[in-house]
């Protein structure tokens, strides 16, 4: 499911993370179209309105990188957790914007997030993340691993704004911290008290993007 909210200022492309969708966005995006951004926003595959039942990483990653390529070019992409590590993986294959805004960033390496998930089954963490990732990449065409932002944000050379929450439970403040030391281009703001979903519908972190944009 595709919203546009047209207008004659520059084109701006808004990705939701894991178990969410696109009017979390609901403040930044009511900011931006009253100033003028053209806004399009995305229900990724198994999220809000869309039909699917499920999706994955590397669906989502095609996705947006199709979004991007079609419907553009954007001047700013605005990403909120997972939707984070889709738009960077989607840069990394040749899609482009001018701006990139990353909210609460979900990923940074992606076997510490298997390995956790295999843990809370008690089985061995090591043995079974390796089947999994032997399994997604028969599936998929692709190891996990090289999904993961360690293995190519420093090349990365968009102009980008990190916005991450101190108190973030599901994703850790060090996520950002490790993004801005690695990206060449790239501004950090540490919040308080927002967390990783409250950190969308505050004020002022929206009209931080809108100045960044």
């Amino acid at each position: 499911m595709v919203y546009r909210i047209p207008n004659d200022g520059p084109k701006v492309l808004f990705v939701h993370g894991w178990n969410g969708r696109s009017s979390q966005f609901y403040r930044i995006i009511e900011l931006l179209s009253d100033n003028g951004y053209d806004i399009t926003a995305v229900d990724l595959p198994g999220h809000g309105r869309s039909s699917r039942s499920n999706t994955n990483l590397p669906e989502i990653v095609d996705l947006v990188s199709e979004i991007m390529k079609s419907r553009g070019p954007y001047h700013g992409v605005v990403c909120h957790s997972f939707g984070g590590v889709a738009a960077l993986n989607s840069l990394r294959h040749g899609a482009g914007c001018e701006k990139l805004v990353l909210i609460s960033t979900g990923m940074y390496e992606v076997k510490p997030t298997f390995k956790g998930f295999v843990g809370l089954f008690g089985l061995d963490a090591e043995y079974y993340t390796h089947r999994l990732f032997e399994l997604a990449e028969s599936i998929h065409g692709v190891s996990p691993g090289d999904l993961g932002l360690d293995q190519f944000s420093a090349q990365i050379e968009t102009e980008t704004l990190i916005v991450h929450c101190e108190d973030d439970k599901e994703a850790v403040k060090e996520i950002a911290l490790a993004l801005n030391e690695d990206m060449k281009n790239s501004t950090l703001h540490l919040t308080e008290g927002l967390k990783h979903r409250r950190i969308l519908r505050d004020e002022k972190v929206a009209e931080m993007v809108m100045n960044f944009l």
